[in-house]
């Protein structure tokens, strides 16, 4: 049960870093009540993951191990090959796009 605790305590704690921390000292910040809204990120989070356990384990009904590695591993190649496709701007002709890339 310890480790559990631990486990779940430390989750909750890594996860409220990044936007959250951000949303968090802004309506602290404005409403000037940061219990109530750290318990709301809190509860959030812990809703966040449970549901997120709740569907995993839905989908772990579905998958044997082979099926398991094989999507992981299209799934790892996918966006390996998705990472290397350029950006480009949405609706721009590529002679807007390399004139405004040229910019320094």
């Amino acid at each position: 049960m310890e480790a559990f605790l631990v486990s779940i305590t430390t989750v909750a704690i890594a996860e409220m870093g990044d936007r959250t921390q951000l949303l968090s000292l802004v309506l602290a910040a404005h409403y000037r009540k940061p219990w109530p809204i750290l318990a709301g990120v809190l509860l959030a989070t812990l809703a966040n993951h449970a549901l997120a356990g709740i569907i995993g384990v839905w989908f772990g009904k579905f998958l044997s191990p082979a099926l398991l590695d094989s999507v992981v591993g299209v799934s790892m190649i996918a966006m390996a090959l998705w990472v290397l496709k350029p950006d480009s701007l949405d609706g721009a002709s590529p002679a807007i796009a390399g004139a405004r890339s040229s910019r320094p």
